[in-house]
C-alpha cells in the first residue's frame, strides 16, 4: 500500500505532460496496479523454468543412463548370442568331423569286408571246385565199377542163360544199390 500511495502522488504531481508520455504512464500505472502480482508471477515463472530445466536435465541424465544400460545389456546379449552361435558352430563342426570320420571308417570296413568276402568267395569256389572234382572222380569210378559189374553180370547171365525176370530184378537191385552208394 505504501507503494500505491507513493505512485498516486507521482501521478498527481505530473498531471498532464502530453500524449507522448502516455505509454510510459501506462507502464507506470501497470506497475502500480499489477507490479507485485507481476513480480510474483515472474518469480514463480522463473522458479518453474529453473525447476523444469532441472527436471529436464535429470530426465535427460536418467534417459542417457538408461540408454547406456540398455546398450550394455544389448551388447552383453549380443556377446552371449555370439558365444552360443560359436558354440553351436563348433559343435556342428565336431559332429560333422565325427560323422565324416565314421563314414571313412565304415567305408574302410566295407572295403575290407568286400575284400574278405571276395577272398572267402574265391576260397569257397575253389573248395567247391575241388569237392566237385572229387565227387566227379568218385562218381566216375563208381560208374565205371557199376558198368564193369553190369558187364560181368551180363556176361554171366548170357552164359548162364537166366531168364529175363531175374535179370530185371538184378538190374533193379543194382540201381537201388547205386542210389544208396551215391547218397
Amino acid at each position: 500500500m505504501a507503494n500505491k500511495n507513493t505512485d498516486d502522488r507521482t501521478l498527481e504531481d505530473n498531471p498532464a505532460k502530453g500524449d507522448s508520455d502516455t505509454p510510459t504512464d501506462l507502464a507506470t500505472l501497470r506497475q502500480i496496479v499489477f507490479g507485485a502480482a507481476q513480480a510474483d508471477i515472474e518469480l514463480k515463472l522463473s522458479r518453474l523454468e529453473s525447476k523444469m530445466l532441472e527436471r529436464f536435465q535429470q530426465s535427460d541424465q536418467k534417459l542417457a543412463a538408461q540408454v547406456s544400460e540398455l546398450n550394455k545389456a544389448m551388447q552383453t546379449g549380443f556377446e552371449e548370442l555370439q558365444l552360443k552361435v560359436n558354440s553351436v558352430d563348433k559343435m556342428y563342426d565336431d559332429k560333422t568331423s565325427e560323422l565324416n570320420a565314421y563314414a571313412d571308417k565304415l567305408s574302410s570296413e566295407l572295403e575290407m569286408s568286400d575284400s574278405n568276402g571276395r577272398q572267402e568267395t574265391d576260397e569257397l569256389h575253389t573248395r567247391v571246385d575241388k569237392e566237385v572234382a572229387m565227387l566227379t572222380e568218385k562218381y566216375d569210378a563208381r560208374f565205371s565199377e557199376a558198368l564193369e559189374r553190369l558187364d560181368e553180370v551180363t556176361k554171366e547171365l548170357s552164359s548162364t542163360k537166366t531168364d529175363r525176370k531175374t535179370l530185371a530184378k538184378l538190374l533193379a537191385t543194382m540201381a537201388v544199390n547205386l542210389e544208396t552208394d551215391e547218397d
